[in-house]
């Protein structure tokens, strides 16, 4: 049976036609919502279901999931393979996405397995190592002067490309909400995410939502980012001036932080908000422990070990290890000096 949805938006009252895609409200380009039944669709690489690893700190009971083992190396996959899955089943023949590395590397990555062309908008100062994986996976690459700038120039493309826009797409986040299931059995009390697009922090809430957990909700950005200081005071806030190790968190202004505000909120969680030389200790304590990710990650592990300080109980915390260091490796040997 074909499932039959709409598009709509909450701000202008936009509704689109039965099964077309938009990736933003055509009308004032707000982030658009799914009405009726979302398609369903199966892993193709193997994404979504990572190991979910259990950590004792201070007598607490914590739990990292693993996100960095999806097939490309980070928690985009899952996105990006339902989003292009339902590409392919509209016909398009390419997609189009603006990335600071992770979701442009796993855009290129199923748009091949699924018989596509892409094109990806990046910013020139964008991790080397993500740059020439790209290539490899002859992806058309269009670097951008800033992140606001990629946005733009995705937003032309996509006249006759699919958008991904894990920044607006619901689809998108329809596609990660998945990893609820996947941490139930754990009933995790808070729920710990290093998010600027919050397609993670969202896709996990709604999904924890339906499922009827109410864990508490911490969103963790860059100091440089933090796009929800303009609505809420953090609940920590490292004084130093830089984030530019965390790139994973380069969108300075997201269309979603209304929606991820409201989560925040309605499961009384945070924000918390860490600078460059918060996480380079953090990345340094996690590549000890084991745990091979990129500094945008780190946030995660600085979250919680914070929370624990300003005396809230971790206990059954889950924390999102989002992306793989193995893609930095040419300059991980700067950000994790031998002590």
């Amino acid at each position: 049976m074909l499932e039959m949805w709409k598009l709509f938006c909450k701000n202008c009252g936009f509704e689109g036609e039965e099964n077309k895609y938009y990736p933003y409200c055509p009308i004032c380009k707000s982030p658009l919502y799914i009405k009726g039944d979302a398609p369903k669709f199966n892993s193709i690489l193997g994404e979504g279901n990572t190991p979910v690893v259990k950590e004792i700190i201070d007598g607490n009971e914590v739990y990292f999931k693993l996100e960095y083992l999806n097939p490309t190396g980070s928690f985009k996959d899952r996105g990006v393979s339902y989003s292009l899955q339902l590409a392919s089943s509209l016909k398009y023949k390419c997609a189009v996405e603006d990335s600071s590395g992770n979701t442009g590397i796993s855009t290129a990555t199923f748009s091949s397995r699924l018989g596509m062309k892409s094109k990806i908008v990046i910013p020139k100062n964008a991790p080397y190592g993500k740059k020439a994986l790209l290539r490899s996976l002859n992806a058309e690459i269009i670097e951008s002067n800033t992140r606001d700038e990629a946005s733009n120039i995705a937003e032309e493309l996509s006249k006759n490309c699919f958008y991904v826009s894990h920044a607006r797409n619901p689809f998108f986040i329809e596609g990660i909400k998945g990893i609820a299931n996947e941490i139930k059995d754990l009933k995790p009390r808070g729920v710990i995410i290093p998010t600027s697009s919050f397609s993670l922090f969202l896709g996990a809430y709604y999904g924890l939502k339906e499922i009827g957990i109410n864990a508490k909700m911490f969103a963790i950005q860059g100091k440089e980012t933090a796009s929800l200081k303009e609505f809420i005071d953090p609940i920590y806030e490292s004084k130093g001036k830089e984030s530019k190790l965390a790139d994973g968190l380069a969108l300075k202004k997201s269309p979603r932080a209304k929606d991820a505000l409201d989560a925040i909120k309605e499961s009384k969680g945070g924000l918390l908000v860490f600078d460059d030389e918060e996480i380079k200790i953090g990345l340094k304590k996690l590549w000890q422990m084991g745990y091979l990710v990129e500094p945008t990650s780190a946030v995660s592990y600085l979250g919680l070990i914070k929370l624990k300080e300003l005396n809230y109980n971790i206990n059954n915390y889950v924390i999102m290890l989002t992306g793989n260091g193995l893609k930095f490796y040419d300059i991980i040997e700067k950000l994790v000096p031998n002590s």
